[in-house]
């Protein structure tokens, strides 16, 4: 099937559909089916023999596989056709070279040792940095730029910070011999020199003098500030684990700053975000050694469109519109970056006035030089700091080849342990009603004329489609039991002939005149990827990803309409290896939890951070908080609650559910209400909800997840100072309740992930085929990670005073119980209610 070229490729080929091809060859490459690749890169040379890139990506290929004279062909007319990349390459090839195996580390004097090195995905380029200059290279996409280079008519930003400060007045120095050096390897090649940070923590240093009479030293913190030194000048990767109080922000941030290296910091916690960009940077702006220039960057559906702002203010008459444009006058005069959420604005109106990825003009928008997002991502090539998040940093790396966030010496990943997952998404290709109708309805496509039969075609296409994936779906139709998650299996020509009736579409919109041509290229662009997932979601997967359908949340009339076709990678190890930890030089990996049963070996396994031998160049340390858990926090299990349940019936057996409302009950009144009740299924969650909110009307306030946005929900918590909170695995994490509003958090069960699930049952077959063991290598060291964070929204301050409820007895009579128990905070553990009862007093 990879060699084939469907006839729609050979007309009306535009560059959107060439670089969808690419994209199409990163995947299979991703995915190591290198034939495919070379096979997709071919098909791109026989529209377009001049194409550079595919020239270099078959020498990248020929050269993985060892075929030394069709590499040096392919990567030669590359470099004659401009592609400097290819030059180091075919130094290496040269006759008398002892050029390394592909993967092969590099020596430490040139870089630090990576679990696996330049391979084709890495894609090294050359750097060529400017004469003289003393500050670091501005780097895109693996390769620096001109200030004429950046984007059309951009001039690329100015960075004061580099350019008025002295060469010897950072600890981050440039070397005079780099113009042939990678852009990457160069980075990790240049020293990082951090002066000793002990006094800045000290009770008399600048920390304590912005922090006032709260500060009190910490040795957890000065110790991870010392780790992140070590790893800054010996450019290493670091993993560290530091628990609940540390003050990790400041732990990481203050290294960086005081040697001046430029960084990348991103979290998955938009408070945390928030935290770091309104409230952290700025303070330690005031002290830092040298100054400091921010930027923030999200991704581009969180700041307004000017297009449709414009639109917007056109439309004469409609409803609201000037109180709408108020509103936004009203939010960029206080928030001139745009940023929606900073702004306040409604739901609403944001959905009003962003544009999603595939909607965007790109340059051919008339507001592209003005464009917000645009505007915030030159603002990270000059900056010093750069905050992100972790969505945006794996779509970076992982997809856009780092086009748009700027590689720099460091990064800094906040709450690492979400990484996996984020990765994951990030390489997921999805197909479902919003997709689907989205394109169909898309004012461009209506604008084009396109054929009433091609589109009727389109629709029947994704029908047949819809009742091949439900044709599958295990159970009997009539059976309120069947599962909400399954796997694709075999070829489904319903979805290749989507994808035909698709690129007949592509090829439509390319031939239509009329077209605005940034709308032109807006709508290409995602029938192009529409495609591309039709395709891959239609013939059978490489061993490495999975086919599979879900069920949405919304339940309608026709359960079809709420399905979506997804085709997602089992793991995401190998390409975070390449792309992100090969490609950024120093990378520290951070958050509370990261270690199973005190071992940090479960995280560097899932984000590829374990070398072929178990060990590469990472500092890792498991850093305990500050809290004194014996004193603060008691850990309750009843002995009787056992969670059985019966696949047959799709419920847990006897009256567990009825025993588990009892429990959470007399928990509630002991703790007079003060309670977070984390639920492992939403269904729970309402089940819980339903049976107690009425029993506690008019003495504690009940609240349940989906009530209001979570901000809201968390201050009307705090506020009511005797609230309790329904809430499922969306809220186990990132919640921040210091003080006596909290008091009693309740863990359900111990949330394993159902063991039907088809993901876990492909990564289980694929973990004994090599000889391990599926339950601990995914199924305990989840069910741990989301523990402890769950039970880590209980003590936030060294004031803070609780119990933690875990209801779930098997921790008492399983294995795998001590592990359990051993991971979680080190507070006095009982069976007994009456210690509760007592300890709640």
């Amino acid at each position: 099937m990879e060699g084939s070229k469907p006839s729609w490729l050979h007309s009306n080929v535009t560059e959107i559909a060439v670089k969808a091809q690419e994209r199409r060859a990163h995947r299979l490459m991703l995915q190591g089916n290198l034939d495919g690749a070379m096979a997709v890169y071919r098909e791109i040379l026989a529209l377009d023999p001049d194409s550079a890139n595919a020239h270099y990506q078959l020498g990248l290929c020929y050269r993985q596989r060892r075929e030394r004279e069709q590499a040096v062909a392919s990567l030669e007319r590359a470099l004659a056709l401009g592609d400097t990349r290819a030059q180091r390459l075919l130094s290496e090839m040269a006759p008398g070279t002892a050029e390394a195996a592909p993967g092969t580390p590099s020596p430490p004097s040139q870089a630090p040792s990576r679990a696996r090195s330049t391979g084709p995905q890495a894609q090294p380029s050359p750097a060529r940095h400017s004469e003289g200059g003393a500050g670091p290279a501005v780097v895109v996409g693996g390769r620096p730029l001109a200030a004429d280079a950046l984007w059309p008519g951009v001039t690329a930003p100015a960075d004061p910070v580099v350019a008025e400060r002295p060469a010897s007045s950072s600890g981050y120095h440039s070397r005079p011999d780099s113009k042939d050096v990678p852009a990457h390897e160069e980075l990790a090649a240049r020293p990082i020199i951090c002066p000793p940070l002990d006094d800045v923590f000290s009770s008399q240093g600048p920390i304590a003098r912005i922090l006032g009479a709260q500060y009190r030293p910490r040795g957890g913190q000065v110790r991870m500030a010392s780790l992140i030194r070590d790893a800054l000048q010996s450019c290493s990767h670091a993993v560290i684990e530091a628990g609940t109080g540390i003050g990790k922000s400041f732990a990481y941030l203050v290294p960086v700053l005081w040697a001046g290296a430029p960084t990348v910091v991103s979290t998955s916690n938009k408070g945390l975000m928030n935290q770091l960009w309104e409230t952290d940077i700025p303070r330690l702006q005031e002290v830092a050694p040298r100054p400091v220039k921010a930027a923030l960057i999200k991704g581009r559906s969180n700041y307004v469109c000017l297009l449709r702002l414009e639109r917007l203010r056109q439309q004469i008459g409609l409803a609201g519109r000037e109180q709408a444009l108020a509103l936004v006058s009203e939010g960029l005069a206080q928030v001139p970056l745009a940023d929606m959420e900073l702004m306040r604005l409604p739901i609403e109106l944001k959905l009003r006035l962003t544009a999603p990825s595939h909607e965007c003009q790109g340059r051919h928008c008339s507001h592209f030089e003005n464009c917000y997002y645009e505007k915030a991502k030159r603002e990270a090539v000059g900056a010093d700091v750069v905050v992100t998040n972790h969505a945006l940093l794996c779509y970076n790396a992982l997809l856009a080849d780092n086009h748009i966030l700027p590689v720099k010496p460091v990064l800094i990943i906040d709450e690492a342990h979400q990484l996996p997952r984020y990765a994951i998404e990030a390489l997921t290709q999805a197909l479902g009603q919003d997709q689907f109708w989205g394109l169909l309805n898309a004012q461009a496509v209506r604008e084009a004329g396109t054929n009433p039969d091609l589109l009727a075609e389109l629709r029947s296409a994704y029908e047949d489609f819809l009742r091949a994936v439900d044709s599958q779906r295990p159970g009997a139709t009539s059976s309120p039991y069947r599962p909400t998650r399954w796997a694709l299996e075999g070829e489904l020509q319903s979805g290749m002939a989507l994808w035909d009736a698709l690129g007949r579409l592509q090829s439509a919109l390319s031939a239509a005149r009329t077209l605005d041509e940034g709308d032109r290229e807006a709508v290409m662009l995602q029938a192009v990827e529409m495609a591309e997932t039709a395709r891959a979601l239609s013939v059978p997967e490489p061993e490495t990803h999975i086919r599979l359908c879900e069920v949405g949340e919304e339940r309608t009339a026709l359960p079809m309409e709420s399905y979506k076709a997804l085709y997602r990678p089992l793991e995401v190890a190998d390409p975070l290896a390449r792309l992100l930890f090969d490609t950024w030089p120093r990378v520290i990996c951070t958050s509370a939890t990261l270690s199973v049963a005190h071992d940090l070996g479960w995280f560097r396994r899932q984000v590829g951070l374990m070398g072929v031998n178990g060990e590469s160049r990472v500092i890792a340390e498991t850093l305990r908080g500050p809290f004194d858990y014996s004193r603060q926090m008691l850990l309750y299990t009843p002995r009787a609650l056992v969670p059985v349940y019966d696949e047959q019936q799709q419920a847990f057996t006897g009256n567990y559910v009825a025993q588990l409302t009892a429990e959470i009950r007399r928990l509630l009144e002991a703790s007079r209400g003060r309670a977070l009740v984390l639920c492992t299924s939403r269904a729970r969650m309402t089940q819980l909800y339903d049976a107690l909110s009425m029993e506690f009307y008019g003495r504690y306030p009940c609240y349940k997840q989906g009530d209001y946005a979570q901000p809201e929900l968390v201050a009307r918590f705090k506020q009511e100072g005797n609230a309790i909170l329904f809430a499922t695995r969306g809220f186990w994490e990132g919640l921040d309740i210091p003080g006596e509003a909290l008091a009693l958090v309740v863990l359900d069960k111990v949330p394993f992930v159902p063991y039907d699930d088809p993901i876990i049952r492909r990564q289980e077959a694929r973990i004994r085929a090599r000889g391990g063991n599926p339950f601990k290598e995914i199924q305990l060291g989840s069910a741990i990670l989301s523990l402890r964070q769950g039970a880590g929204r209980l003590i936030r301050s060294e004031n803070d005073r609780g119990v933690i409820a875990l209801l779930d007895a098997r921790v008492l009579t399983k294995s795998y119980g001590r592990q359990i128990i051993q991971s979680l905070p080190e507070g006095c553990h009982t069976l007994d209610f009456d210690d509760v009862a007592a300890f709640l007093k």
